[in-house]
């Protein structure tokens, strides 16, 4: 057994312990199944080779991976966040070796999937559109070729069925014969389900970056404002958190109501549980997502999605069942769901246990791990 070489943009190492963390908890999995798995961040920062959590992590620059690739042989390749100046160590190599490529959103995305980040900076619409001259034909380019190319094996898993029909495959131009729908880990030893009590339902959480507007955070300020016509507003708290530039404009409508308390901060992974534990709806908008892997880890915990039906979201959250997707920017149909939810308390109890458990069985760790295993081993 000679091993298996993951390469990816970035890792958690002790001054960044979030970076790509759902890559190091597939890690440990692997490791935890036997499986010898090394990791290669793509840099052109000079950095010493370290060791995090028991996972070795090499940085390399094309031409020291394409040495490292030459004089080391490996069972597989494994990317993640994959992009042509990263792959041209592969294609260097006179025997390729076989190759796994996980896709997770925005590498293999057109620019104007997200269109509405920038509609409100000329300047910044104006480098996105210089972007795309620059990047996104060579992306597209190199995808396409890598999606059809015969003289090796290469496999593709893509975390949401809806982030392979409706964002990567019009972008690219086709579909692979070989591929996998695998979500992301939602960790139910992270994630916990607590049982939920009838008052939990009146207590609203939000925890979303303010940094773009795929966010959906106006979204949520409009849904707050239109509940606060309501007779039984009062009897509701939201707890919004975030941080980013968008923060306090965003929020600004609200700062007058004594129950929507505002945190304008980073919440620590470790510290998301807890506010789960005493929350019991989740309100998670959302204009582009491939998986919408926070509102899955609400999910695990026991609160009820109030979300969009776009991208990968309807693929984890079974309308009407686990959660309620609204149509696209749709605040009305979601004041309805919260509305439903405040009116019948024992349906919020049932749809909070089946949120849980319904999203365990699509991403729990075990789940996730043998599927991936399965693909590695035997694709």
């Amino acid at each position: 057994m000679m091993g298996y070489l993951l390469i990816t943009n970035a890792y958690p190492n002790k001054e960044k312990i979030y970076a790509n963390a759902f890559i190091h908890r597939r890690v440990k999995g692997y490791q935890a199944h036997g499986l010898d798995v090394t990791i290669v961040v793509f840099t052109t920062k000079i950095k010493r080779d370290e060791y995090y959590d028991g996972v070795k992590i090499m940085y390399m620059n094309e031409a020291q991976l394409y040495n490292h690739l030459l004089y080391n042989r490996y069972d597989k390749l494994l990317f993640h966040f994959i992009n042509y100046k990263m792959f041209q160590a592969v294609e260097r190599l006179d025997q390729k070796p076989d190759v796994v490529v996980w896709i997770h959103g925005f590498e293999a995305e057109a620019w104007y999937t997200r269109y509405y980040n920038y509609l409100t900076s000329a300047r910044t619409l104006n480098e996105q559109l210089r972007k795309k001259d620059e990047h996104y034909p060579y992306q597209r380019a190199f995808f396409k070729k890598l999606m059809t190319r015969e003289d090796m094996n290469v496999q593709f898993v893509y975390v949401s069925r809806g982030l392979k029909e409706l964002y990567v495959d019009p972008f690219v131009g086709v579909s692979p014969n070989h591929y996998h729908i695998i979500p992301n880990i939602v960790d139910k030893h992270m994630f916990p389900y607590r049982e939920k009590k009838e008052e939990d339902r009146f207590k609203i959480l939000s925890i979303r970056p303010y940094t773009a507007k795929n966010y959906a955070n106006d979204l949520t300020v409009a849904v707050i404002l239109a509940l606060s016509k309501e007779k039984w507003f009062k009897k509701l708290h939201f707890s919004l958190y975030g941080d980013g530039p968008l923060f306090d404009e965003l929020t600004a409508p609200l700062n007058h109501f004594s129950n929507v308390s505002l945190n304008k901060m980073f919440v620590p992974q470790q510290e998301i549980s807890q506010l789960h534990a005493q929350n019991g709806i989740y309100l998670g908008p959302s204009r582009h997502d491939s998986q919408g892997v926070s509102l899955n880890e609400a999910m695990s915990s026991g609160l009820v999605p109030i979300s969009n039906s776009i991208g990968g979201i309807p693929d984890f959250v079974e309308h009407g069942v686990s959660g309620y997707l609204a149509e696209r920017n749709n605040v009305e149909q979601m004041v309805a769901a919260i509305t439903f939810l405040i009116k019948n308390p024992q349906k919020f109890k049932d749809m909070s246990y089946l949120a849980s458990k319904n999203i365990q069985i699509l991403t729990g760790n075990d789940v996730v791990i043998k599927r991936e295993l399965e693909v590695i081993f035997n694709g």
